[in-house]
């Protein structure tokens, strides 16, 4: 399998990944192996609903082991729900490189850009309160960036607004890549993105453009309609009301226990760094967020089914436009939800971790898949879950 070359460097991107299933067929089911260059064997663990069929466990098994293959990465864990067929839940690997522990299902994970899924919900949640309008202009919440006047908000959650992207500005990555635990005020963000130049003109018919700054300007918005930082909200709105197990908008580098260590070479062939810890005050409202397979697997049900939206919010987040990322795929995104051949949700990839999370409101079916090394523009949670997505139902990635 020859893996894509990424060149983005936001907190969680698709673009790259999305040509996979175009070049790989779904894996034949294979014998488990443990000689050289396979995955570390599996960390056992209870599935307390009906296995999936023994075949197609064997092939999302094999999806894995591929993924992990020559180090790939140090441990995964896979969660898939099929109402009727049943469930695969297990952790493979390990979780910490120093002490050889195993990769447990309930260790916490940065999610990276799934953050925008809460983000995004937050900003629906208080248009839902009467808070904000989704015709409301970036100019009045933060003023002085390029065609602010004309920014809705609704265009910043779609990524329609043409906001430069500061993730690819040499300010901004020459920090980060030194020392992901070094401060980069969020003052320094909107700095960059008054001096740069816009993609293309907010809401210009075709133009798309993935962005994590309109996610940063977005938490902006978010503080100054609640009153309070983003995260706080986000925390008491929607974390503790659903209850989402393992899941935090953190304030500290650290990530709380139980969790695994997040890893990360690059460029290739560099020494291999552990990179656990990451100033979330960097990647804010874009990234920052932590949870586990149990979280995800409860967020990704809430979204699909707008638990926590009005019908007439929860049908904004799911008015997806066309991301033109793919000829292979179908792919739209809404307000801070992908959606892939019909599949909704998102993916992750920081300093550390990969991640993917996504649901078939039709069928109920969720796939979350988690990993402990990744750049900021990896993308082997989302080449996993397309994957095994493809094995699941040819039928919808047939060409």
């Amino acid at each position: 399998m020859t893996y894509p070359r990424y060149t983005r460097r936001s907190f969680g991107v698709l673009v790259a990944a999305v040509a996979l299933v175009a070049a790989c067929g779904a894996p034949a089911p294979a014998e488990r192996s443990t000689g050289p260059g396979t995955a570390p064997a599996e960390t056992p663990a209870a599935m307390p609903g009906d296995p999936l069929p023994a075949g197609t466990v064997t092939g999302i098994e094999q999806i894995v082991r591929d993924q992990m293959r020559g180090g790939r990465v140090p441990g995964m864990a896979v969660g898939v729900w099929i109402p009727g067929r049943g469930e695969l839940v297990q952790a493979y690997g390990v979780a910490d490189l120093s002490s050889g522990a195993a990769f447990a299902l309930d260790d916490r994970v940065r999610i990276a850009s799934i953050t925008k899924t809460f983000t995004a919900t937050a900003a629906l949640i208080l248009v839902d309160q009467g808070k904000l309008r989704l015709d409301d202009r970036l100019e009045s919440f933060v003023p002085g960036i390029p065609n602010g006047p004309d920014i809705t908000v609704r265009q910043l959650l779609n990524m329609t607004a043409g906001v430069y992207d500061f993730t690819v500005d040499p300010e901004f990555t020459t920090s980060f890549d030194a020392d992901p635990l070094a401060p980069f005020p969020v003052d320094r963000v909107l700095a960059i993105l008054r001096r740069g130049p816009p993609a293309f003109a907010p809401g210009q018919p075709g133009s798309w453009q993935y962005s994590d700054s309109n996610y940063i300007l977005l938490g902006e918005i978010i503080e100054e309609a609640a009153g309070e930082p983003a995260g706080t909200f986000i925390e008491r709105e929607i974390i503790r009301k659903l209850r989402l197990p393992g899941t935090s908008y953190p304030t500290s580098p650290a990530i709380p226990p139980p969790a695994s260590r997040g890893y990360l070479v690059a460029p290739p062939g560099a020494p291999e760094r552990d990179v656990t810890a990451v100033n979330p005050d960097v990647p804010g409202p874009a990234g920052a967020m932590i949870s586990t397979v149990a979280g995800l697997r409860a967020w990704a049900g809430a979204l699909a089914t707008g638990k926590l939206l009005s019908a007439a919010s929860h049908a904004e987040q799911t008015a997806f436009v066309n991301a033109n990322l793919s000829p292979a795929l179908r792919t739209g995104y809404g307000a801070g939800l992908f959606e892939i051949n019909d599949f909704v949700g998102h993916n992750g990839a920081i300093y550390g971790f990969n991640t993917a999370m996504f649901r078939l409101p039709e069928t109920g079916a969720t796939v979350v898949v988690v990993a402990n090394r990744s750049s900021n523009g990896e993308g082997v949670g989302l080449e996993t879950f397309l994957l095994i997505a493809r094995l699941l139902y040819p039928d919808r990635f047939s060409s």
